[in-house]
């Protein structure tokens, strides 16, 4: 039964693999019929297949079909009447900016940087007004440069989402641009720049008064304190984090907070207190009902890292199993972040894991991994606007 699933899931990637290089090369009427025979098995696949379709009828200008093949996205906002080319175009950008937010559930960042730039361009006609269609357009492609490590772009990006707010008044879109820009800034090393970014990011979600916002600043802010060595305030404010996660049942933040509050204990040395953080923190994984692989990797990511620095500090036996623990769990981190374009993680994850290996001996294998980390760093290349 396990062969046959096996043989499947391996039939299905190939499906899917030669579906997107033929939308690739612009070929959608043989992608189509590739993409409409697939069988699916559960909500992942039917989400993948979604993806790939609604391209398909983006492409053919088959605006009712897209709309209904990325539910439960936003349904298209129709044009108030004109000429038929400016209501295509109206179809058009709102199809392109669903399509974008679909790419980005599925943690494919090039893909969605380019439809949100072609939504963006598509909305550069001056007959088009929709202002919350471009904002969203533009910090949506300022998020893909930042996940993949492109910080000067994604500022940039941001940026100019910022400019456009003159025309919107939306605490909550101003706070995720805010929030956006302050992770660009960490990202580009501007510490200050972000703790400032993060505080106004804050300011905007209490205003809003939406709690699992204000624990998502709470907990970047925290992240920014541990780089700048504060070891006190990043408590305070993954705590913070944390008690607003656990009075809302988010049990994806219970996790992610733990997981913060493992990585300021491994800063200050305090091994087991981080191990017993990172326990609560894979504790909340079987709870979290809509799965998100990216975060989860980034909690085994810590439990590897808290085992790894144990080991530095153990002998003989119980060290080789330390390191033999972190690999393990860099083996979970690189499941789940493998089929993402999240190229700094992965960078990370390899580094890491590779000074393990050098460190159990195992040489080949080290350079391997060093190998595999410089590629993840050579692929978050683009354009950077």
């Amino acid at each position: 039964m396990a062969q046959n699933q096996d043989v499947r899931n391996r039939d299905l990637r190939m499906l899917l693999f030669r579906a997107r290089l033929l939308l690739e090369e612009g070929q959608v009427d043989k992608a189509l019929p590739i993409l409409e025979a697939i069988q699916y098995d559960n909500e992942e696949e039917q989400q993948e297949i979604a993806y790939f379709l609604g391209w398909c009828y983006v492409s053919s200008k088959r605006w009712d079909d897209a709309a209904k093949v990325l539910s439960p996205l936003p349904k298209f906002v129709e044009g108030d009447g004109g000429e038929e080319s400016r209501i295509d175009r109206v179809r058009l950008a709102h199809s392109l900016l669903r399509l974008a937010q679909a790419a980005v559930n599925l943690g494919q960042y090039e893909d969605a940087s380019r439809h949100y730039s072609k939504c963006l361009k598509v909305l550069q006609n001056k007959k088009i007004q929709l202002p919350e269609a471009k904002l969203k357009a533009r910090y949506g492609l300022a998020m893909t440069y930042l996940m993949r490590g492109l910080h000067t772009a994604a500022i940039q990006h941001y940026e100019l989402a910022l400019g456009l707010c003159l025309y919107i008044d939306d605490d909550e879109e101003m706070g995720h641009i805010y929030y956006g820009l302050c992770q660009a800034y960490v990202g580009s090393g501007n510490l200050i720049n972000a703790q400032l970014a993060g505080e106004k990011a804050l300011e905007l979600y209490e205003r809003c008064a939406d709690r699992h916002f204000e624990g998502l600043a709470h907990n970047m802010l925290g992240h920014i304190y541990l780089k700048l060595g504060d070891y006190r305030a990043a408590s305070d404010h993954y705590t913070e984090a944390l008690s607003l996660a656990a009075s809302h049942n988010g049990h994806k933040m219970v996790m992610i907070n733990c997981a913060s509050l493992a990585e300021v204990r491994l800063a200050e040395g305090r091994l087991e207190e981080a191990r017993r953080y990172c326990q609560r923190a894979l504790e909340n994984i079987d709870l979290i009902q809509n799965k998100d692989s990216y975060l989860e990797s980034l909690t085994y990511l810590e439990c590897g890292k808290v085992a790894q620095a144990e080991a530095q500090q153990a002998e003989g036996e119980r060290r080789q199993r330390l390191l033999e623990e972190a690999i393990a769990w860099f083996e979970r981190t690189r499941d789940g972040l493998s089929p993402l374009q999240a190229y700094a993680e992965v960078t990370d994850l390899y580094g890491r894991w590779a000074e393990v290996l050098e460190q159990l001996g195992r040489y080949e294998e080290a350079l391997a991994c060093w190998k595999s980390g410089y590629e993840a760093l050579s692929a978050a290349n683009g354009p950077e606007l």
